[in-house]
Order: structure tokens, then sequence, then C-alpha cells
């Protein structure tokens, strides 16, 4: 029954913040002018001193890590870039997961370096996504967090499954029935 309340949540939140936090976008160049990079997570035979290349990112405020593709810096703020394989084809917003991806990478890097991210690129085959970091996508990550966590601790819950979105999924063979069906 709460999984109803979860997905007219979710439509609330696609309808109240979409307008205002995420543009899609054809332009795929990757950070706005003046922006150095800072961090990749890309291979380069040719390193430069100041940039962090490959390192795992971890927040212990918020008990999340990641490795963004790209973090570019002006002065005290950064601009995160994270490149998607896959198109996004006719789709208004990008994959809810990509979504809050970009979403914990902002967080992450705020709590690690101590810099603000005003925006982040989500940036697909054929489309672009520009996403403004908003409190309400900050609330809208920090709330699948505690559910997730939720689940994890305690095997209730239900979860949205498909073999793209669960093959790499740290909850396969724990929490979630689905993956031993495939």
């Amino acid at each position: 029954m709460w999984y109803i309340v979860i997905i007219f949540i979710s439509l609330l939140f696609f309808i109240l913040i979409r307008p205002k936090a995420i543009k899609k976008t054809k332009s795929k160049g990757l950070a706005p002018f003046g922006y150095s990079l800072f961090y990749t997570d890309q291979n380069t035979k040719n390193k430069n001193p100041n940039v962090i290349y490959k390192k795992l990112l971890f927040s212990e405020k918020y008990n999340i890590q990641g490795k963004p593709d790209f973090i570019y810096k002006k002065f005290n703020t950064c601009y995160i870039i994270e490149l998607k394989s896959g198109a996004i084809k006719d789709e208004p917003m990008p994959h809810m997961g990509d979504l809050l991806q970009l979403v914990s990478y902002f967080l992450i890097v705020e709590d690690l370096y101590g810099y603000k991210i005003k925006k982040g690129k989500l940036i697909y085959s054929d489309y672009c996504f520009v996403v403004r970091n908003t409190r309400a996508l900050r609330k809208y990550l920090l709330n699948t967090l505690e559910d997730m966590r939720y689940m994890l601790k305690t095997g209730e819950g239900e979860a949205n499954c498909s073999f793209s979105h669960c093959r790499y999924c740290m909850c396969r063979q724990t929490v979630c029935e689905f993956y031993d069906n495939l």
C-alpha cells in the first residue's frame, strides 16, 4: 500500500520540481566558461598535478560514496558532470536513478571539499540535462536514502525491479527477491 504513496510523491516531485531545477537541452558541452578540471574518473596518460584522478569520494556526513565523471572548479564553486552511455529519446526527464546519482555527488563534494555546487549536468548520448542543486532535490535524495536503508535493515518495502536496473544493484540477493528470478 505504501508504494502507492511513493508513486504519488514521485509524480508530485516531477510536477513541482521539473520546471525549476531541470532543463533538457541538445548541447553536450562539458563545463561552463572559466571552470577548470578539478577531478576526473577518466583514464589519461598525461596527468595534471592539480587534478584528482579516479579517487572514490566518500561523505561521512551522508554515508554515501561515488566517483563522478568530472568535477570542474571555479573559485569556491564546482560543476559536476556525469556521462551516461544510453539515450533518453523523447523522455522529458532524466532517469530517476541518474538524477539521484548526480544529486548525491552534489552532497558528497560539498561535504568533502566544502565547495558550493550550483549546477551539474547529466549527459546522455542524445540529450543533456542541466540540473540545479535545489533544496527540494536534496531532500528527495535524503528521503530516498532513508527508505533504501530502511529496506536493507528490515527487508520491508517493494523495489522497482528490472534486469537493466538490478544487475549491478547492491541489494540483489539480499532484500530484493527480483534478482533470484532472473
